[in-house]
């Protein structure tokens, strides 16, 4: 399945982890997130409140999932206090904990992480996800042991605690687009796209030779329709156009090889589908701000 080898290519990255408290009758406000942030409730009821106002509702191994640049709190009961987390926390401490109010063992407590998810070039697994939604991991128990895991792999921050971490992250998402499968909301459009087998198939075969010479035509002979509506199609899918999917590919494909293989720049050139070593080397320049040789010499 395409899927099973999109995750064989998934690049996590875990950013600091948090826990926040919030008694009843409190909110606690959060800043704008600038990656997708996960909060997974480990105990109590509660609301996450959207700047727009809507709340939706948060209960015990539930997970909230928030894009970039939403707005939103976390409160618990009929609110009649907010405080935000702005002078809380110890920045010095293993594991920051921000406070809202004088928490005991009703008070809501969430685990909170920032998660950079990627796959070949594609700029992020939740891009296209504009809305905050919540899942309910109520029947899946191992998806609260993730979290705590995760929790204590972050506070003791040992040798290849960062590998661990994601690890972690890519078990945890793999339920996520478990739950998101069935209960089938389209939440990432990608994933649906992945669906259309048309799609499935371009992806695939840019994916596996991403050195062939690609023209829009023939990867909308590979998806069986005609050049504009496979355009559409995929820019509605993506987010990006067909070429510029593929060059993405390229370029990291490109920058794998420069770190783990000892072939050439001309040879990588080959093996990625740039027309030559120039126009492989402007285009790596753009993209990851130094040229090939200058990347490969940072990775040793």
């Amino acid at each position: 399945m395409l899927l099973e080898k999109l995750f064989e290519n998934l690049e996590l990255k875990v950013n600091p982890f948090a826990t926040c408290r919030v008694a009843d009758g409190w909110r606690l406000r959060l800043p704008k997130p600038d990656c997708v942030t996960f909060h997974y409730i480990l105990s109590g009821c509660g609301d996450l409140r959207l700047g727009s106002g809507d709340l939706l509702a948060l209960t015990p191994n539930s997970l909230a999932i928030i894009p970039p640049g939403i707005e939103h709190a976390i409160q618990c009961g009929h609110v009649a206090n907010e405080t935000g987390i702005e002078g809380q926390g110890d920045p010095n401490a293993p594991l920051c904990e921000f406070v809202a109010g004088l928490v005991d063992e009703k008070s809501l407590a969430v685990a909170c992480g920032r998660v950079q998810a990627s796959y070949k070039g594609v700029r992020g697994v939740f891009d296209h996800l504009k809305e905050a939604i919540v899942l309910d991991f109520s029947d899946t128990p191992w998806m609260r042991n993730i979290f705590e895991a995760l929790i204590k792999e972050y506070t003791r921050a040992g040798v290849a605690s960062a590998a661990m971490m994601a690890a972690l992250m890519n078990q945890c998402l793999i339920q996520v687009f478990r739950q998101l499968a069935r209960e089938n909301n389209g939440a990432l459009p990608w994933l649906t796209a992945l669906d259309d087998p048309r799609l499935a198939g371009v992806i695939e075969s840019i994916l596996e030779h991403p050195e062939q010479p690609y023209t829009l035509e023939a990867l909308a002979d590979i998806a069986h329709m005609s050049r504009s509506t496979f355009i559409r199609h995929f820019e509605h899918s993506f987010g990006r156009t067909p070429m510029d999917y593929l060059r993405d590919i390229r370029l990291r494909r490109g920058a794998q090889l420069l770190r783990g293989s000892s072939l050439s720049v001309n040879g990588i050139t080959d093996k990625v589908g740039f027309a030559s070593r120039s126009h492989f080397s402007h285009a790596f320049h753009e993209r990851y701000g130094c040229s090939p040789k200058e990347f490969r010499r940072q990775q040793h």
